[in-house]
């Protein structure tokens, strides 16, 4: 091995964190070091800085030997294991995300108990040389590395593997210049005869003349054909680490790249939290800042986690109410006293006056919002995040909940008015119930001011604001969790206190199952 002083600064052992390292991640690192868990980045350390700094994966090989101390420290330092929700996992390798509080975001950690690696897609090799990356001194920026010999030789198998599918040359050959880049930053570090010697171990029936064809051919983005062969020849001479067959490799990786789209298509992640998921309600009064925070806080988890953002208010038409729904909005210009807005005045309300074509209309929308809601409780179950604009509460009258009272029941004679009615009604106490609700507060001058710089078919309507006021903030959940956020604040201080309320209840799993 080169003497420490050999290598680039970036290797230095003396190199702490970055100070702007996420809370989590300093927090497990630490607690690694001195637990003193074998352990190392393994991979890609070129990028290691934007990784310690959230921007990227934190990709960790552990001792397996230390597995059980290690779980624990993953959850004592704020992650939660996560799993794949089209058994797209990989053995041995496990993903945990936890919250990055100051910057409202998610970090990734990346763990591996052994190295399977190989293509992209099914990383369909496994490699035995656990001991060959974990036995270095060498750090950078605080953090345990490979020698740079271990990681050139690694490095160069890996590529030369990517290049053996047709699947996997049109995914390596996005960026290819990434490639060529981190190699001369490898090459730049490494005794480059180690690295053979390495190679030489993990290859059966290889020599150094093969690795360094293998190592030209993947630093010259035009060679494509020699890494095409380069390729062919290591896979086979390691056939004998295949962890699957080669017919089965096919036909796993073809299922693989058919649900990345079908993913990519939904606008959806494939990670879910390993303990199930939840439903995230945020309530409030209009212009309380409902969907702008949930569509953040989607985002925010969305970009590592399966999240659905779904509106409650504006449910969408079943099979069964699609006609009568689509027309609703031509009744309504007919008969003007019908609108929705007439119903919210107060004098109306008090007056438990209902015609035939609204309680149809409120039954109609009862079902459609029990069916969106049940879809929503069978995806958490799942595993998936659900935030909802919106959510019925058990207060009759409150906006989004059940509009007609015992008195209104009683005063309507028998008949399909009042049918409709006792639908309405039962439809509405056989809802799911949320995991969470979140109630965004704003002061009614405030809702009014944020009205009118919003750009809206009618225009701002501040009698509107202040009318559904009563009807947004009145609602009762039961024993459904309720935390109060005020939205007076800036946006980006709501984003962060409405992430950290939202994770917390995503319950954290101790192990993998």
């Amino acid at each position: 091995m080169r003497d420490n002083e050999t290598y680039p600064k970036t290797m230095d052992r003396d190199a702490n964190l970055p100070v702007d390292c996420p809370q989590p991640f300093r927090l497990l690192l630490e607690a690694l070091k001195e637990s003193r868990i074998r352990h190392c980045h393994w991979k890609s350390n070129i990028r290691l800085e934007e990784s310690l700094r959230g921007k990227e994966d934190l990709d960790l090989l552990v001792d397996r030997a230390e597995e059980e101390a290690f779980y624990q420290i993953v959850q004592q330092s704020g992650f939660k294991l996560a799993q794949s929700a089209s058994n797209c996992g990989h053995p041995g390798v496990f993903h945990a995300f936890a919250l990055d509080e100051a910057g409202a975001r998610l970090l990734h950690l990346h763990a591996y108990f052994q190295v399977v690696t190989g293509d992209s897609v099914v990383k369909a090799y496994r490699f035995p040389i656990e001991a060959d990356l974990l036995d270095s001194n060498c750090q950078k920026l605080g953090v345990p590395v490979p020698t740079p010999e271990a990681e050139l030789a690694l490095f160069v198998l890996r590529m030369a593997l990517k290049h053996t599918s047709v699947l996997e040359l049109a995914l390596v050959a996005r960026g290819y210049q990434s490639v060529v880049d981190e190699l001369m930053v490898l090459q730049a570090a490494a005794d480059r005869d180690a690295a053979a010697a390495l190679w030489c171990r993990w290859v059966p029936d290889s020599n150094p003349e093969m690795f360094n064809d293998a190592l030209r051919a993947i630093g010259d983005p035009r060679a494509l054909g020699q890494r095409i062969t380069a390729g062919l020849r290591v896979a086979s001479r390691v056939r004998g680490n295949r962890r699957m067959g080669a017919l089965a490799v096919i036909v796993e990786r073809w299922r693989r790249a058919g649900l990345m789209v079908h993913h990519r298509l939904l606008d959806r992640r494939n990670a879910r939290p390993m303990d199930g998921g939840a439903v995230i309600a945020l309530v409030g009064p209009k212009a309380s800042g409902k969907s702008t925070l949930g569509g953040r806080l989607t985002r925010t988890f969305g970009r590592h986690l399966d999240v659905r953002h779904v509106h409650v208010g504006k449910p969408p038409a079943t099979l069964l109410t699609m006609l009568p729904r689509a027309a609703i909005p031509l009744a309504r210009k007919v008969f003007p006293g019908e609108r929705s807005g007439e119903y919210e005045k107060p004098e109306r309300r008090a007056s438990g006056s209902y015609s035939l074509l609204h309680v149809l209309n409120m039954t109609m929308l009862a079902y459609d919002r029990r069916a969106l809601l049940k879809r929503c409780a069978a995806a958490a179950a799942s595993g998936a995040i659900v935030v909802t604009d919106r959510y019925p509460s058990k207060t009759v009258g409150a906006i989004d909940s059940s509009r007609f009272d015992d008195a209104s029941l009683s005063a309507c004679r028998p008949g399909l008015k009042r049918w409709l009615m006792e639908r309405e009604q039962a439809l509405y106490r056989g809802l799911p119930e949320p995991d969470l609700v979140i109630r965004l507060n704003v002061t009614p001058a405030l809702a009014v001011a944020r009205d009118e710089q919003r750009v809206k078919e009618d225009g701002p309507d501040a009698s509107a604001v202040l009318r559904r006021w009563e009807m947004e903030t009145l609602g009762s959940f039961g024993d459904v969790p309720v935390v109060e956020i005020d939205t007076r604040a800036s946006l980006g201080e709501s984003v962060v206190l409405l992430a950290k309320e939202a994770w917390a209840v995503i319950r954290p799993a101790m192990t993998p199952a």
